[in-house]
């Protein structure tokens, strides 16, 4: 004789795991929508104390030279990203453009991390 399943508790994980994601889609577009963009664009260097503050309001191409690699940043339309990386992953130009504040990009073995912000 067959064993009779239970389905009220496959109806109640469906129910549990269909609301957990609606929560974390609702959370996402809130992210989406209250997110500002960023005016300043602050590059660090691992182990110094050099940064620099890029203005996103001018679209330009920018070579740093201070980290472990030579790095290019692209900087368009209120945003940036690295364009072009020595290192051997080049994981930091999948990043894409970034604008919002407090997002980041980094290139790990060049040791450049660039951070968004408001501040100036």
């Amino acid at each position: 004789m067959a064993k009779k399943i239970d389905t009220s508790k496959i109806d109640i994980n469906k129910m549990f795991i269909g609301g957990l994601l609606l929560f974390i889609g609702v959370m996402m577009l809130f992210r989406y929508f209250n997110t500002e963009k960023g005016d300043v664009a602050m590059v660090r260097f691992d182990g110094t104390d050099v940064r620099y503050e890029i203005s996103l309001e001018e679209d330009r191409i920018i070579e740093i030279t201070e980290g472990n690699f030579l790095v290019t940043l692209e900087v368009k339309d209120g945003q940036i990203r690295f364009i072009n990386s020595i290192c051997p992953d080049h994981l930091c130009e999948g990043f894409g453009f970034i604008s919002n504040e407090d997002e980041y990009a980094i290139c790990m073995p060049a040791g450049v991390a660039v951070l968004i912000t408001d501040e100036r």
